[in-house]
């Protein structure tokens, strides 16, 4: 990912900080929360469909370092765009060292060449001056060097200039890591800028040798200008090896440039033969002062054309490089793990199996406190398109998958292995997990949530169903026909609680006149097990509710789950046993408050999982939870007589209803699970 250079350096430093200041004393662990939760929000705010590391860490960054800029003036320091600092505090400016650094070496260098011109002496002009030849020597073994490296891979730009300035670097790193936090922050983003940016420092450096150069080189023509307002100038050339014929030569290669571009005339032979032992003043006829100027324009036009204008050229260069230069970021690299750990995930989830067992999870999209978003879409289109791309595909059916969902990781999963009960739900975020382990934290994090929620929603049905039975254990001090109408309105109002928590709707009114005639007393099943309605009063009670349509037929002693109501076969089947029960005082007390645990923990268990059982597999799902819920609640018969005795602790009932109804739904689950594929994921 390209970033710009503020961009970086804010990027940079929101990690030296992090990294440095581990115990959060310049930001503390909310404050880095809050920062990516804005981020996030701000992300989603611009319609982002999804929000990863790239969309967030340029926002949170800035808001990190802001919060440690106005606690620290070092960080401050670090963080201001255009600060002057000290050299272990400052801002990574031109060449690395500070603004000033590229404004005052150009003028040093000029002032420089002014100072300490040896191109001639005070009076003479050497045609073979050594300091000239070097000069321009010098500047051609430059431009030839900068060709070269402009042929090389551009990744092996920058490298020399890291490797030179490692030493300057690292030992004054070293030195930092041991003293404060705001020293140690200096330090860890200083690396990382040094590991970022050396393309950048190199153009910047680059430039301003450039400059340096080209201020150089107009100050030894300035200086030949200026002594030449009151030096009278001695031209010539003196050898033991050269004779005029090889100077002349030398002559024309030096000052070839002026010559084929401006145009000017060459020196002739005859002119350099007369200047042998610097008697150019009066060695050729109109020489003196006007020849003497002609020899020092050659000289500053060959300064100006060899030297100043191609490093301005070159230094110019280095700044338009300079300004569009970008940095660049690996949202994906092991830096940004923390932040990737933190982050929400937005996680689409494919179903492929039939649609009324995926309607189960259709529905049920969640979001966590960090933000984590989980939807569900069906193969069928009914609550997304097919064309749209998951992140994963949890498959219960073998039918093809719709075209856009092929490269998502295909999780192979059983409906009995993670549908079938919501106990069994944290199979799948495992599973899913397995299968998606760049989403593992925000997996994590939605698990959680998922299972509060339903711990939430069981909570609330265990109150109402503590409820329900304290209701019922009161009605014993009633006459037996007023306690089987409130029986009634209290199974009504227990339906209505329940079918609310779990998102069910309301179960069709009951009239009275479908209640059935009284029963005959209930009898024993291998001296534990309550089974009702064994009469022809008990059918056709049940019979009666079935009308509108039985979930829970105790009329039959099982349990049938379907797609209508438990209330009907509830009030149908028991009411009129209710009377019975109490004529029977004492023992039918007990009687009553055991069939009236026994109903109600089978009227959760259907209601809880009405949706998720298919028709097929209803009736050993009812075998099952009718033998779990007559045994269970036969096993806890004393301790449920103790909880709903008058005076009982009002909230001991909830927990032992909790024991009651959690046993017989791990023990239906790891029946059902026990021939399912191994715990391993399948993923394909």
């Amino acid at each position: 990912m390209r970033v710009t250079e503020p961009q970086l350096r804010t990027l940079l430093l929101a990690q030296a900080i992090e990294q440095a200041d581990a115990r959060h004393t310049l930001v503390s662990a909310v404050e880095l929360q809050d920062a990516t939760r804005s981020a996030v929000a701000a992300a989603r705010a611009r319609g982002l469909p999804r929000v990863g590391v790239a969309e967030v860490m340029l926002e949170r960054a800035t808001t990190i370092a802001n919060h440690a800029s106005g606690r620290d003036s070092t960080v401050a320091a670090l963080n201001a765009p255009h600060a002057q600092h000290a050299p272990h505090t400052q801002r990574p400016g031109a060449s690395g060292l500070g603004p000033w650094v590229a404004r005052g070496l150009p003028l040093a260098a000029l002032l420089l060449g002014l100072a300490i011109d040896r191109i001639s002496n005070a009076h003479r002009v050497d045609l073979l001056s050594p300091p000239l030849l070097t000069v321009l020597a010098w500047n051609l073994a430059v431009y030839l060097l900068i060709a070269w490296r402009a042929m090389r891979p551009p990744q092996a730009h920058g490298a020399w200039l890291q490797q030179a300035l490692r030493p300057l670097h690292h030992p004054f790193g070293r030195a930092e890591r041991g003293r404060g936090l705001a020293a140690r922050i200096a330090a860890d983003f200083h690396q990382r800028w040094w590991a970022h940016a050396a393309d950048l420092l190199q153009q910047r450096a680059a430039r301003v040798l450039h400059l340096c150069a080209a201020a150089w080189g107009a100050g030894i023509a300035l200086s030949l200008l200026l002594r030449g307002l009151v030096v009278r100038y001695q031209f010539g050339w003196e050898s033991t090896f050269l004779d005029a014929t090889q100077v002349h030569a030398i002559v024309s290669v030096l000052f070839a440039p002026l010559t084929l571009l401006l145009g000017l005339a060459p020196f002739t032979l005859q002119e350099i033969a007369a200047t042998q032992n610097f008697a150019g003043e009066s060695g050729v006829a109109g020489a003196g002062g006007a020849a003497g100027s002609r020899w020092v324009g050659m000289y500053v036009g060959l300064l100006l054309l060899a030297v100043v204008l191609p490093r301005l050229a070159l230094a110019t260069g280095a700044r338009w490089r300079e300004h569009r230069w970008q940095g660049h970021i690996d949202p994906q690299g092991p830096a940004f793990d923390p932040l990737r750990a933190s982050l929400p995930g937005d996680l689409v989830i494919g179903l492929h199996g039939p649609q009324a067992q995926a309607q189960v999870l259709l529905g049920a999209s969640l979001q966590t406190p960090e933000g984590d978003h989980l939807r569900f879409t069906d193969h069928t289109g009914h609550t997304g398109h097919t064309d749209q791309p998951v992140d994963a595909v949890l498959a219960w059916a073998a039918d093809p998958l719709p075209p856009a969902w092929q490269a998502a990781p295909r999780v192979a999963l059983r409906w009995e292995d993670f549908g079938a009960s919501w106990v069994l739900e944290p199979t799948l975020f495992d599973r899913l997990s397995a299968a998606l382990p760049a989403h593992h934290h925000a997996l994590a994090r939605l698990r959680a949530a998922w299972v509060e929620r339903n711990e939430q929603r069981f909570g609330q049905a265990l109150q109402a169903l503590a409820q329900h039975l304290r209701a019922c254990a009161a009605l014993t001090r009633l006459p037996p026909d007023a306690a089987a109408a409130q029986y009634a309105d209290q199974v009504r109002a227990l339906d209505a609680t329940l079918r609310a928590l779990h998102g069910e709707p309301a179960a069709p009114t009951m009239p009275s006149a479908q209640l059935a005639p009284p029963l005959p007393a209930p009898r024993r099943i291998d001296g534990t097990a309550l089974a009702l309605g064994t009469s022809a009063g008990a059918a056709a009670g049940a019979a009666a509710g079935a009308k509108a349509g039985a979930l829970i037929d105790l009329g039959t002693g099982g349990l049938t789950l379907g797609a209508g109501t438990a209330l009907g076969a509830l009030l149908g089947g028991t009411t009129a046993w209710v009377v019975r029960s109490l004529q029977k005082k004492d023992e039918g007390r007990q009687d009553l408050l055991q069939h009236a645990a026994e109903a109600a923990c089978s009227h959760y268990l259907a209601i809880a999982h009405q949706q998720r059982m298919p028709p097929g597999d209803a009736d050993p799902w009812a075998a099952r939870w009718h033998a779990e819920v007559t045994g269970t609640v036969a096993a806890h018969g004393t301790a449920l007589a103790a909880a709903l005795q008058d005076g009982a602790d009002a909230e001991a009932l909830a927990p032992l209803l909790r024991t009651v109804l959690m046993g017989i739904l791990q023990r239906s689950g790891a029946a059902e699970g026990a021939g399912a594929a191994p715990a391993g994921p399948l993923v394909s």
